[in-house]
């Protein structure tokens, strides 16, 4: 069996892109298994060009497993020349909503992105659909319940958790450090709740304490240099200078140091169609506050904590657990737990199996 995957992007430290490559290095075991994709970072897989592509989608037994992420042109007219079967990996569109005051291209494409979703729907109504949550299956009004199979996106934090060394310099000044060190990771965009994060440090510094620092994992995106701005301001307005720290984009080293020597991760994503750090952070044994939005309580699963937007009651679950070992102890084990449980590399590899043979079976 011939199968290609596609997405505009493929890429390295991006959850897609490990989505992508693992669902290749499982596939090409037993099949021929190839990518296309315009933007080629990944250097893993084996990448087909267009005239090779072009040639394999239209035999009747192909399979194509399109990565739906992006608003992508060049995808759609592709996907019309499909003969095989399509098999959609959805993984969610941020709705232009947020980008709307700082952005209007990245606005449009959100908009545009969104909108090919329900022509994707509309216009392949006999392909297959596997979204990374079943949040996502509320975008999916129209397909069939048995054209749907949730599968969580695979991920590499058992590759760091088993082989992975952390940066040994930036590990020994965290754990020395008597601050209180939170940590979010995520690029700096508006859906992100960066804003909220500062509001959830002012709340501390107010009521508790000013030994706290938040650590930003992600990198600043050009195109939305007035959020950008934005973000700085109020910082600078608000005296948080000392207590933010942004980090940028980094290597597997420096992030695992970040999981292992950080206190406790918060998460404000205001929109998420599954949330990968939660599940490297719950791996790595450090407890999370989420926020409860779109997919977020869904990932980060049962008795965790997740929060109303409510700056000063998350600042208040900062302290508990700071001070409540037990309580600490309990969040950690359960997010350990909850990984474990649903989402191994094992367990995700059964059921991405399981969905793409019941996909391309129908």
């Amino acid at each position: 069996m011939d199968i290609v995957i596609m997405h505009q992007t493929v890429t390295k430290h991006d959850a897609i892109g490990n989505d992508i490559e693992a669902m290749y290095l499982l596939l090409k075991q037993k099949h021929n298994c190839f990518v296309y994709a315009e933007n080629q970072f990944n250097t893993v897989v084996q990448y087909l060009d267009e005239k090779q592509m072009d040639q394999i989608i239209r035999k009747p037994d192909c399979v194509v497993i399109y990565h739906h992420s992006v608003y992508w042109s060049e995808g759609y007219h592709i996907l019309k020349r499909v003969k095989g079967k399509i098999i959609f990996r959805y993984h969610n569109i941020t709705p232009a909503c947020f980008f709307e005051n700082y952005n209007e291209f990245h606005t449009k494409q959100c908009a545009e992105g969104r909108k090919q979703t329900e022509h994707f729907v509309e216009e392949f109504p006999k392909s297959f659909w596997m979204p990374a949550s079943h949040y996502n299956t509320g975008d999916l009004t129209g397909v069939e319940p048995e054209r749907i199979a949730v599968c969580p996106p695979f991920h590499k934090v058992e590759q760091w958790g088993k082989g992975g060394i952390p940066d040994e310099k930036i590990l020994k000044e965290l754990i020395e450090d008597r601050a209180i060190n939170l940590l979010f990771v995520g690029r700096i965009a508006p859906n992100k709740g960066h804003v909220f994060l500062m509001d959830i440090l002012r709340a501390y510094r107010t009521n508790y304490s000013e030994k706290i620092k938040l650590r930003v994992v992600g990198k600043f995106d050009d195109g939305l240099a007035a959020y950008n701005n934005m973000l700085l301001d109020y910082i600078s307005e608000y005296k948080l200078k000392d207590s933010v720290e942004f980090i940028g984009e980094i290597n597997d080293a420096t992030l695992l140091a970040y999981y292992l020597g950080s206190d406790m991760m918060v998460c404000a994503s205001e929109h998420e169609g599954f949330c990968v750090p939660i599940v490297e952070a719950q791996y790595m044994g450090l407890p999370i506050l989420a926020l409860r939005e779109c997919a977020v309580p869904e990932t980060i699963g049962k008795e965790q904590l997740v929060f109303e937007k409510r700056p000063e009651m998350f600042a208040a679950a900062i302290h508990v657990l700071r001070y409540h070992n037990e309580y600490m102890e309990y969040v950690v084990e359960k997010g350990i737990q909850n990984v474990q449980e649903r989402f191994s590399q094992e367990s995700i590899g059964r059921c991405f199996i399981e969905a793409f043979e019941k996909g391309v079976q129908r």
